[in-house]
């Protein structure tokens, strides 16, 4: 499935009033109208620039309630421990998220804390 990369090692932090930060690796170029499609499940898929589609990988199910219910996050995007780049992505929940997450070698999160 081209079109798609994945950020494997991305947190997910609630800051003092509620507020959700997602901090992933620096990327190169600038996001525009970034946003996020989730399902409430093991995975989203990150809409950073149109043509640029990151799955975040595995959503640990203590948080996926409250990103579910997120309105927007605080995407941040760090090289080492700095800071590079900050700034808001919309939330979009839907259904069902239409990729087939077998095909490009993705499982439950669940399946993955097993075999660990």
């Amino acid at each position: 499935m081209s079109g798609y990369t994945t950020e494997n090692d991305f947190v997910i932090a609630e800051g003092s009033e509620g507020e959700l930060y997602i901090y992933i690796s620096a990327k190169a170029a600038t996001p525009s109208n970034p946003q996020i499609v989730y399902d409430g499940c093991d995975h989203a898929i990150f809409m950073r620039r149109p043509e640029e589609r990151i799955i975040l990988d595995y959503i640990n199910p203590q948080v996926r309630d409250k990103l579910r219910k997120a309105p927007a996050v605080v995407v941040v995007e760090t090289i080492l421990e700095n800071i590079k780049d900050c700034y808001i992505a919309n939330m979009k929940m839907v259904d069902k998220i239409p990729v087939d997450w077998n095909k490009i070698g993705l499982k439950s999160w669940e399946e993955v804390a097993l075999k660990k």
